[in-house]
């Protein structure tokens, strides 16, 4: 056989391969005969292409979403009671609450309520709350205050039982409560409750306080045990199907919409939303230049990237660089367990700072794309005059406590002259468009003041160039990161750590996926240092953040197995207490509230009691070839996150294109 014909058959062996598995990958389609109407002469019918999702729903009548966890690790809990599949549309799609906040503003409104809360009392303690009254439940059964006043029922006589985050957070908020009428409710607070709407509605991605059908609920012995796996629902959708493994599910729009929690505001557009996972990176590409889906979720900067370039329909948040959404109510940073030795020591966290790379990180990891926050709060629109612009002076004067000031507030426009030099292109040249685009500054990177910070407190450097603790053994740091599930976070955990280990620190990373990342965050005896996000602030009320941040919720044992039940900083000061008392208990629009939050950020910080790092880069591609009209910078009518209660803006704002 010659050469060239094996060279022949070889190719059109892998191009054979090749069109196997494109064909495999590609739309399900079915063909249906449109019937001639009448009268009309008989003719060929020509058959008609619908393409179906896995799911069997018609592509075009179905918002697909890349899944924010990946794969889920309770797919069949639908308990609101308890920790749910919170990620796969129960929250947006299926359930309804109090207030919502509109996340393209800021501003909260009426959802099942029927007006914004009454106040009562001069002490703002005493509220009334009329709800609507043309709600009703997916099973027909109408929505009325007994289901409001069950909920807190179930919360108060089951909360040593029901693991949802806000069952502590409400019963120690509200003091009592009562139905008047089957629409109207009276409750009174334990302390001043400025923050209601927000506090028992929603602030950002979801709510503290889940209402649960009475005539669902009611019947079970033990809530607690439910799973409530096909919920009835107070939304406009309903669970269709699911994936027991984790990886999908699909809801379907009822057909009393206009009677849900929400519908009644607007049209949700698609008939059906579908949660999948497509996978790994280099898999979700494919599918998404194929129009499987409509919309990613953290997918990283390259990804993208080798996305537009297979489709001119796949779009980002902005043309322009750092490109992506920068608005997350979230930042990223690293949560250290701060009563564990070494980690007690404020010297070795500001060193664990002032060792950190950030530029070379965020360009390694993001491209470069990404919004430095050194406060302990993101740094939107929204918030930074309120909280960023008073706290500038303090951030440029802060010293420590050898005299070093650690502050860099040229980083932005260093971050933009490195970008310069690798190539980039789009990269602001002002130096407000570049604060505007990677933030306002942050720390300095200065390993020589790192040692100097170590070395003052006992920490020695080995022959090898590796720390050794003051006792001499080798300093390891144990840094938990989560697993591609987050694929952005993942990446740049890595690079932070190759930071640190350039400066002699032995880093033993491990990357846990969803469930076992929320687990070791909240547990002692698993947390030495952990990349997480925190500090959720959206609306002008940011108490929501700091809160929890009280020294009766910080445990003694440092190796607890015990989960904690507030303070995840695992710091507290009796300033910090007094601070925190004051905020929850005064007018959040005053001057007094506004100052006394930057004095809980400016104890925080000083204390470096959490390395707060950046805005969460939320790289959220879009594909316009089923469903447009999706946010945008130029078209800002909300958030474009997936997971926040603002994906229901999102479903009655986009159109479909009339692909089948």
């Amino acid at each position: 056989m010659k050469r060239s014909f094996r060279l022949f058959l070889v190719v059109f062996a892998l191009v054979t391969i090749l069109s196997l598995i494109l064909s495999s990958c590609a739309p399900k389609t079915t063909e249906t005969t449109e019937e001639p109407g009448p009268g009309a002469e008989p003719t060929a019918a020509e058959p008609v292409k619908q393409t179906m999702t896995d799911a069997g729903t018609p592509r075009g009548e179905t918002v697909v979403v890349q899944t924010f966890d990946r794969q889920s690790s309770n797919p069949d809990q639908h308990n609101m009671l308890m920790n749910f599949d919170v990620w796969r549309g129960v929250r947006e799609l299926c359930m309804g609450f109090l207030w919502e906040t509109n996340t393209g503003t800021g501003e909260s409104s009426p959802e099942v309520a029927a007006a914004m809360p009454e106040v009562l009392n001069a002490e703002h303690t005493k509220f009334r709350i009329t709800l609507r009254q043309d709600l009703k439940w997916s099973d027909g059964v109408p929505f009325t205050a007994d289901d409001v006043i069950y909920t807190l029922d179930t919360y108060y006589a089951n909360k040593d039982k029901l693991t949802w985050w806000g069952v502590p957070a409400v019963t120690g908020y509200v003091k009592s409560y009562n139905k008047v009428d089957d629409y109207t409710i009276e409750l009174e607070t334990v302390k001043p409750a400025y923050d209601i709407t927000i506090f028992l509605g929603v602030e950002t991605w979801g709510s503290r306080f889940n209402i649960v059908p009475k005539h669902v609920f009611g019947k079970e012995a033990d809530v607690s045990a439910f799973r409530n796996t096909y919920p009835v629902c107070l939304g406009p959708y309903t669970l269709k199907e699911f994936d027991p493994s984790g990886y999908w599910a699909v809801w379907q729009r009822r057909d009393d919409w206009k009677n849900s929690s929400w519908g009644w505001s607007g049209e949700p557009k698609a008939k059906y939303v579908l949660y999948k996972d497509f996978g790994t990176e280099d898999k979700r590409v494919l599918s998404f230049t194929q129009n499987l889906y409509d919309v990613d979720t953290f997918m990283s900067p390259d990804s993208i990237k080798a996305s537009q370039a297979g489709s001119t329909y796949i779009k980002t948040w902005n043309p322009l660089m750092p490109y992506h959404n920068m608005d997350d109510a979230c930042q990223y940073g690293l949560l250290i367990n701060n009563i564990k030795p070494p980690y007690d020591k404020v010297e070795v966290r500001w060193a664990l700072a002032l060792a950190l790379d950030l530029k070379n990180v965020g360009i390694n990891a993001l491209s470069g794309e990404f919004k430095v926050s050194a406060l302990p709060m993101v740094d939107i629109p929204i918030l930074q005059p309120l909280y960023y612009a008073p706290n500038m002076d303090f951030l440029r004067n802060l010293t420590l406590s050898d005299g070093y000031k650690p502050f860099d507030e040229n980083f932005a426009a260093e971050l933009a002259a490195k970008l310069k030099e690798t190539g980039a292109a789009n990269v602001p040249e002002d130096a407000e468009t570049q604060k505007a685009g990677f933030g306002l500054g942050w720390w300095k990177y200065d390993p020589e003041e790192a040692t100097k910070l170590l070395t003052s407190v006992g920490f020695t450097k080995g022959s090898d160039g590796i720390w050794l603790k003051p006792d001499g053994s080798v300093w390891e740091i144990s840094f938990i990161i989560p697993g591609d599930w987050n694929n952005v976070m993942q990446r740049t955990g890595f690079s932070i750590a190759d930071s640190w280990t350039k400066f002699g620190l032995k880093v033993n990373t491990k990357q846990l996926d969803n469930a076992g990342w929320g687990t070791a965050s909240n547990t002692n005896a698993q947390l030495e240092v952990l990349y997480n996000w925190t500090n959720c602030a959206f609306v002008p009320t940011v108490s929501g953040a700091y809160r929890g941040l009280l020294s009766k919720y910080v445990q003694d044992d440092p190796n607890s197995n015990d989960a904690i039940e507030g303070n995840s900083f695992r710091f507290a000061t009796p300033e910090l207490d007094a601070l925190i008392e004051k905020m929850v208990s005064i007018d959040p629009t005053s001057d007094e509230y506004r100052q006394t939050v930057v004095k809980i950020q400016q104890i925080i910080v000083t204390n470096m009691a959490y390395i707060s790092i950046m805005n969460i880069p939320t790289t959220i591609p879009t594909n316009d070839y089923y469903w447009t009209n999706w946010p945008k910078q130029d078209n800002y009518y909300a958030e474009p996150y997936s997971w926040w209660s603002s994906f229901k803006q999102i479903l009655k704002a986009i159109e479909p294109t009339g692909k089948q």
